[in-house]
């Protein structure tokens, strides 16, 4: 139902009586059943008005969440509110309202409300029935919020959940539409039939005859705001352009005109903003009642609703109309109340949004210091997508000319988004500027430091070298910079650092009186850590855990969580190359639990890409197909350098599952971005999943494969890397094997050994004991064997020889050593050593 209007004479929309829906409320009553009601309709068809009249019948716990144009498209905004509602539902949950209000809560928005769900999942009761409205939700237009949206369905499986909308559902809900899980109440519904017209009009005293019904009806369509707007012109002559028309026109001549000054200007004042609050209202229009007036307008029923107990929201329509009246008011006027709304949200804490009204109103100075503060790559709170998005929209050559210390920002953005030359281009630019820079930010000294490190074409040495030139005073102690982009491993991180395995103790002689004394007490266990890394991949696995062991030592609870993170990936990784799985799995419960009392959930995604690229070593394709559905970005994308890491763990998910193609093209192309970057061990890396991905695709050359796997082992040999290979463990072993087989040849022209290949090979066999390997649960899928083929892998499991085995079968040699090669090759292996092992793994005799 629908409040009557009151007559045209009337400045004001009192409290009236209501047209009873019931039709339309024991509609909802017969679908309350289901968890999700999906309401959709054009504006002004009284969707909003619909719910909460229905909710109003029915005792249940409530919560509201509200989009608009910016919590649509920021996720942090978004699941910010949403979590708040949460809290709504469960007022004396403390721990969940103090989870929520956590200031890293923008940094790692997806992780803080997925822990925020189980907060309160564990305090839910299910005697008393929930329901979440998500109002407005056509302005879900952000692709990771609507990929988040069905998982967040999921872990609501207790509440019912009731969609507003103007359009239909989106394709993120496709699949709960196809199991029938959503009801679906649509513009037919909710148009007012002829009987609810005629009521509708009787209770404002105007009666009308059936012709008139008719007439309106076909008007309107049923449509509740046009009714309105019929009904409060007085007049009885309809038609389709007197209701669009006439809303507007009533809205200026029966409220805004009729309405003081002193409340035209504060309506004014607070319009550019969505959601209001009392105390944004005070900061905009000066006053200090603004809640007062507030809820006045509510109480009038003046096109403003209350929500979540604390902010206001226009209706569209009316909103749409205070925008239309400030576009009449002077340009001077609306700068000054975006630069007001600017200054609130600065002091409030909020760069990112008070940046967005300095855009508006085009205040250089506010943008320079609201992006100051937001892109902050050394803050340990850093929410690096929703800043790259403000920089974009912030920064542009006008405002550089004038504060050329946003080329640091720039060269920043573009290094983490994986535009080499255009990072070199801001940092080329920005050292020729360095001494204006400096003479009016003196900050910037340690900000080209870092630049000058984070600059992939210097090397270490080079860098370090040039650095002992500048005097002290520029070393001052740094916050720690995000020197890993928040990746697992220190030494492959915001560089690779493959350049100290030559003349290892020389160098890091020259960083420690550079980038030493700038980082101060964390450089001596950030050494340790890096010495683990480098260690490490020379294949020195004792070595590299008593560097661990000597940065544990030195690990701080104040060390950015970062910094934390990066040790405890380095020990697990260890742990699982001594093969020691138990106590791989200790550290990484210690890091969780780092991560948890940090709230660092902005590491939570290299985290689990680190967790999932475990499984995918045994081939595990639940694992990958969950990775790929949940985390991994479409194909055509470019491919951002800080989720670098997660990119590898897309591509060996890829493989698990088969689909090389895909994985030979997502290989290529990260390729190009680590070849930009100098990153040789990425680089070995790619090679050596690429050679995978060609030795398992159907009727691709295994020379491709060969030429893939030989780049990686020459590039390995400069540094004396070996652990890379050892790693992949049983997807290495036939290849290996064969390539050995290959250069032992006295006709062999190449550059590799056969101690080389040998050694790795006998690497990946030992590791092959331990892990199933990439493509593992693709053989058991695809390869049979025949009945006689059977018996003869369980004489190999026994370690029978071929004669014994041709004995037993009554069968010639020869014929056993034709069995034995075609199961050789379903099991991809090379000899009998190989083949139990890999029988034993896939539980193939079982």
């Amino acid at each position: 139902m629908i409040k009557a209007p009151i007559t045209p004479t009337s400045p004001y929309i009192p409290t009236s009586p209501f047209v009873p829906r019931e039709a339309l409320m024991q509609q909802l009553d017969v679908i309350a059943s289901k968890q999700l009601i999906y309401i959709h309709a054009p504006a002004g068809y009284g969707k909003t008005f619909t719910a909460r009249l229905w909710l109003a019948r029915r005792n249940t716990r409530t919560a509201w969440v509200s989009l608009n144009e910016s919590n649509g498209r920021k996720p942090g905004e978004f699941c910010e509110r949403f979590t708040m509602a949460l809290c709504k539902l469960q007022p004396d949950n403390h721990t969940l309202k103090e989870h929520v209000t956590h200031k890293a809560f923008e940094a790692a928005p997806f992780e803080f409300t997925d822990r925020a769900l189980n907060l309160f999942r564990l305090n839910m009761q299910n005697d008393v029935e929930h329901i979440i409205v998500f109002d407005d939700l056509h302005l879900m237009v952000n692709k990771d919020l609507l990929r988040f949206l069905p998982h967040l369905i999921e872990a609501l499986d207790n509440v019912t959940i009731l969609f507003l909308s103007r359009t239909e559902p989106p394709d993120c809900l496709a699949d709960m539409l196809v199991k029938n899980m959503v009801s679906i109440i649509d513009a037919e519904s909710l148009k007012f039939s002829t009987r609810e017209i005629q009521l509708f009009f009787s209770l404002a005293g105007q009666n009308l005859t059936k012709r008139q019904v008719q007439d309106l009806f076909h008007a309107t369509g049923g449509w509740a705001v046009g009714l309105n707007a019929i009904m409060l012109s007085g007049k009885r002559t309809t038609g389709r352009k007197l209701v669009s028309r006439y809303l507007e026109t009533y809205i200026r001549e029966q409220l805004w005109e009729n309405w003081e000054e002193s409340r035209r200007n504060f309506m004014l004042c607070v319009s550019i903003e969505d959601e209001l609050t009392s105390d944004f209202c005070n900061a905009m229009s000066g006053r200090n009642d603004s809640n007062i007036v507030l809820d006045e307008l509510v109480r009038e029923n003046a096109f403003i609703s209350k929500t979540n107990g604390i902010t206001y929201r226009f209706h569209h329509l009316f909103q749409e109309f205070l925008n239309h009246m400030l576009a009449d008011e002077p340009v001077k006027l609306r700068k000054e109340l975006y630069r007001k709304a600017g200054d609130y949200f600065y002091n409030h804490g909020n760069y990112y949004k008070a940046v967005e009204y300095y855009i508006k109103c085009s205040c250089k100075s506010g943008i320079t210091k609201g992006l100051r503060l937001m892109y902050n790559y050394n803050s340990p709170y850093a929410a690096i997508e929703s800043t790259l998005t403000i920089i974009h929209q912030s920064i542009d050559n006008s405002i550089v000319d004038e504060y050329p210390f946003l080329l640091e920002v720039q060269a920043w953005t573009a290094f983490v988004e994986g535009r080499g030359d255009d990072m070199e281009a801001y940092i080329d630019s920005y050292f020729k500027k360095l001494p204006i820079i400096i003479a009016k930010h003196p900050a910037s000294r340690q900000t080209a430091i870092l630049l000058r490190f984070m600059d992939y074409r210097n090397s270490f040495v080079d860098v370090t070298k040039s650095l002992k030139k500048l005097p002290l005073s520029w070393f001052g102690q740094a916050n720690t910079p995000s020197l890993s982009q928040n990746m697992p491993h220190l030494h492959r991180s915001g560089r690779d650092f493959c350049e100290y395995f030559v003349d290892t103790e020389k160098k890091m002689m020259l960083i420690r009186k550079t980038l030493g004394v700038l980082l101060g007490k964390e450089y001596p266990f950030l050494e340790n850590l890096l010495f683990a890394g480098l260690s490490y991949e020379q294949g020195l696995l004792n070595k590299a855990h008593e560097f661990a062991l000597l940065a544990h030592t030195q690990l701080s609870d104040d060390f950015a969580p970062e910094l934390q993170f990066c040790f405890y990936m380095m020990q697990a990784t260890i742990f699982y190359a001594l093969n020691q799985p138990q106590d791989a799995e200790k550290i990484l419960s210690e890091a969780e639990k780092m991560i948890e009392q940090n709230k660092a959930y902005y590491l939570s995604a290299n985290y689990e890409a680190y967790l999932c690229r475990h499984k995918l070593y045994d081939g595990d394709i639940d694992a990958a197909n969950e990775w790929l559905e949940y985390r991994s970005e479409p194909l055509s994308n470019n491919l951002t350098f800080f989720k670098l890491y997660q990119h590898f763990t897309t591509a060996r998910a890829y493989l698990v599952i088969g689909d090389f193609n895909t994985a030979i093209i997502f290989l290529k192309k990260l390729q190009a971005l680590c070849e930009k970057y100098r990153r040789p061990l990425d680089g070995i890396e790619i090679n050596i999943l690429l050679s995978i991905a060609y030795w398992k695709k159907v009727r691709s050359s295994q020379n491709d494969a060969f030429s893939s796997l030989k780049e990686a082992i020459k590039s390995a040999r400069e540094y004396g890397i070996r652990q890379i290979f050892a790693d992949e463990g049983a997807e290495l072993n036939t290849m290996l094997h064969k390539l050995h087989k290959q250069v032992i040849q006295s006709d062999y022209v190449g550059e590799l050994s056969a101690g080389e290949v040998k050694e790795l090979y006998y690497l990946t066999l030992a590791k092959s004991k331990h892990t199933r390997g990439l493509t593992a649960s693709k053989v058991i899928e695809s390869v049979k064997f025949t009945d006689k083929q059977k018996k003869i892998m369980c004489f190999l499991n026994e370690g029978l020889t071929q004669n014994e085995m041709a004995l037993k079968l009554k069968l010639k040699p020869s014929t056993i050593k034709s069995h034995m090669i075609l199961i050789y090759k379903k099991l991809d292996v090379s000899n009998q050593t190989e083949a139990v092992i890999k029988m034993r793994e896939l539980h193939i005799l079982e």
